[in-house]
């Protein structure tokens, strides 16, 4: 069936309708045939309530045609008459606009519009999935965990993660995985892949978690047509959704997988995920094939099966997921802070090709990690061009015994970094690393908790260089039109000597645009990307300055336990007991304190920051907005458990927060009050052993009457 298509004129030589007068006693079909569907562009000659009526009939006609060619690949009817079908309603919408549904199939042709999109709180955080290259690793966590218990096995499927919403059976939004806890608002462009419904059969709010990816079929087909322009399919799905014109999206053939969901509102529980799944096949979602139940002790041979099936499915898969069926064991073994302690991702055995070294260089990375790479005789491996595959280090090199010369076989780690994996034939004597940093020429050195050699040089060439693309960089300040090469250039060029530098950047645009390659327009990019970044929150500028260990996580931990400004955090770095309070906030280790302290009494660090908040850049988070009375305040909440009036229970923590009080993912001693359902398991007893106050839903719900607080 070909993709509908947006018929903007009349169809030639289209015989004209005959007017007939209709018997009183006549009865309309309840669906529309397919003869009368093919009079396309005929003159539609209908009173509004005969209208809706054929607008209804044939909106459902169509969707279940979509299914059964989307969703279960077994078309009933012809291209043909699908798309006389599919132009039929779009001239009964446009004759009768009031009538059109909001979620009308012929909405999936996607719009125009070209917007920035805006960022969407996951409802419940979208945790990512431990992995494992290992069937031996596997298999002892299974052990663990429970060898007799049922687990779910289904294709790890290769493409780009997507949240589903749907509020009373309609799809509300369409998020990207984003953080795990925001994510990108793509809704325009998920509504215009044909296997998503718009409507459901049913009025039900859930939340769902899918995988948008293409048949190898389809993008050989369209990467063709586009002139081989695409590497491979995982990458052209992921970057589909994040199109700004979503007409561009339409015509890309994305599908999805879908594999999980949560129903907030559900009146009867659920008591294992395949009894989730079996839902969300009734609804009409499509869902991964091949998955089966089986125990623990039974995985061995399932894995086999499946890796016996991989080369014929028709889609990327890298490996399996594994899951624990039963939910309430879930609750129990609940999740660390990236990844739920239930399920694993299974890695397939990576694919390897044979190569020759032809030389050995470095790479010095922002905080100094010398990282040896091979140069080889280029390889096609996963869809792309490798020429360089990394070494990681000395132990490594002279474990497989690696020279320049060898014969080797050449991986791609998860299909994204290609490594050196085995030697198949010697080339010359194992290499060594010099013992001085190829960029700047210190002496390298090498630190207890690494393998590594490092140099140790704040002002390498390349350590500022690569901290400075680091910084840039869309996951951090995100300044647009400065990528690798850029500042390469402007580093070399010495235009930018460090990252405080950029916010100078304007006073040089004139030469600037002198340059090759740097014309007016490419400059103006950048310098508006910059000048863009001083909006970013706190939280980002943190994260970006590069200091050792001091990431997102940290970044977000350290705002979440009060030290929500540059000043708050020197302050308390600077103490004779910073350490002490420093450690007592859950998930900062002594490493970390250590860092913090180095960077933050550094004096050049000090001056970086006084010259970036000079700039512009912000230096505390953003307030969050709470309510003008609030019950909560100076009260620390964290939550465990589950709830029947909140679901997520995130909803309990942001009326918390919204009301005067903040939360915190983990107990501690700042800890005042934790809401505690069933399942909280072990936050409990550390709740009690440190005289937290337990607060139960009929308690929490109480004191909110009590404050005249809707929920």
């Amino acid at each position: 069936m070909p993709k509908a298509k947006d018929s903007k004129s009349k169809a030639k030589g289209a015989p004209a309708a005959k007017k007939t007068a209709k018997k009183k006693s006549e009865k309309k079909p309840e669906a529309v045939s397919l003869e009368r569907a093919g009079t396309v562009n005929d003159k539609i000659d209908l009173s509004p309530s005969e209208a809706e009526k054929e607008i209804r009939a044939l909106e459902k006609e169509i969707r279940h045609h979509q299914y059964q060619y989307y969703v279960k690949n077994l078309p009933t009817i012809s291209d043909l008459k699908f798309d006389q079908m599919f132009r039929r309603l779009q001239d009964l919408e446009k004759a009768f606009p009031d009538l059109m549904d909001p979620a009308s199939p012929t909405l999936s042709v996607g719009s125009d519009l070209d917007k920035d999109f805006q960022k969407f709180t996951h409802r419940l955080p979208v945790l990512s999935l431990e992995n494992t290259y290992s069937e031996e690793e596997l298999l002892d966590w299974i052990q663990k965990t429970d060898p007799e218990a049922l687990y779910s096995l289904e294709w790890k499927i290769d493409g780009a993660s997507i949240m589903l919403y749907y509020e009373n059976g309609i799809l509300s939004n369409g998020v990207t995985r984003g953080t795990g806890g925001v994510g990108d608002d793509v809704t325009d462009n998920i509504r215009t892949i044909r296997s998503i419904p718009l409507r459901l059969e049913e009025s039900v709010t859930v939340y769902l978690r899918g995988e948008v990816y293409m048949t190898y079929k389809d993008f050989e087909d369209f990467n063709e047509s586009s002139e081989g322009r695409y590497a491979n399919p995982r990458n052209l799905s992921s970057g589909s959704l994040k199109q700004k014109n979503s007409s561009d999206v339409a015509k890309r053939p994305l599908r999805i997988f879908t594999y999980d969901a949560f129903f907030p509102e559900a009146k009867v529980r659920f008591q294992t995920h395949s009894e989730i799944m079996k839902k969300v096949e009734e609804l009409k979602f499509p869902v991964p094939p091949d998955t089966v139940l089986v125990k623990g002790t039974q995985i061995s041979e399932a894995i086999r099966k499946f890796k016996k099936k991989k080369e014929s499915v028709g889609f990327p898969t890298d490996g399996l997921v594994v899951k624990l069926n039963d939910l309430s064991t879930r609750q129990a073994l609940g999740y660390t802070s990236h990844s739920p302690r239930w399920a694993r991702a299974f890695k397939f055995d990576a694919m390897m090709k044979e190569s020759k070294i032809v030389g050995i260089d470095y790479a010095v990375g922002r905080t100094g990690k010398i990282t040896p790479r091979a140069e080889i005789e280029p390889i096609s491996l996963a869809g792309t061009t490798v020429t360089f595959a990394t070494l990681h280090n000395q132990d490594y090199i002279n474990e497989l015994g690696i020279g320049i010369g060898a014969i080797v076989r050449v991986s791609k780690r998860g299909e994204i970094i290609p490594a050196v994996e085995e030697v198949v034939t010697p080339g010359e004597k194992v290499f060594q690393i010099p013992r001085s940093c190829p960029s700047c020429g210190t002496k390298t050195e090498k630190r207890e908790d690494s393998v590594d050699a490092f140099c140790p040089n704040p002002d390498c060439p390349d350590r500022v260089k690569n901290g400075i693309i680091f910084f840039s960089s869309r996951k951090q300040m995100d300044i647009e039109g400065l990528g690798e090469k850029q500042v390469e250039f402007l580093y070399d060029k010495k235009y930018i000597k460090d990252i405080a530098d950029l916010y100078e950047l304007q006073k040089k645009k004139d030469s600037l645009m002198e340059e090759e390659g740097f014309g007016e327009k490419s400059v103006s990019i950048i310098l508006n990307g910059i000048e863009n970044s001083k909006k970013k929150d706190f939280k980002f500028v943190l994260s970006s300055l590069g200091l050792r260990e001091v990431g997102p996580k940290v970044s977000e931990l350290l705002i979440e336990h009060g030290y929500e400004s540059m000043d708050s955090i020197i302050k308390a770095v600077q103490k004779e007991n910073s350490a002490e309070s420093l450690m007592e906030i859950p998930g900062i280790g002594p490493s970390t304190v250590a860092a913090l302290v180095e960077s933050f009494t550094d004096k050049k660090v000090i001056k970086l920051v006084e010259r970036l908040k000079s700039a512009g850049l912000k230096m505390k988070a953003d307030p969050i907005q709470k309510a003008d009375k609030q019950p909560f305040l100076g009260q620390i909440w964290c939550v465990s458990g589950s709830f029947e009036n909140f679901q997520p229970r995130e909803k309990a923590m942001d009326l918390v927060v919204y009301y005067g009080g903040r939360k915190v993912s983990s107990i501690s001693s700042k800890t005042t009050h934790l809401l505690a359902g069933p399942g909280a398991g072990s936050k409990v007893d550390k709740a009690k052993e440190l005289g937290v106050a337990i607060v139960s839903e009929e308690e929490f719900l109480e004191t909110l009457k009590k404050n005249g607080i809707k929920y």
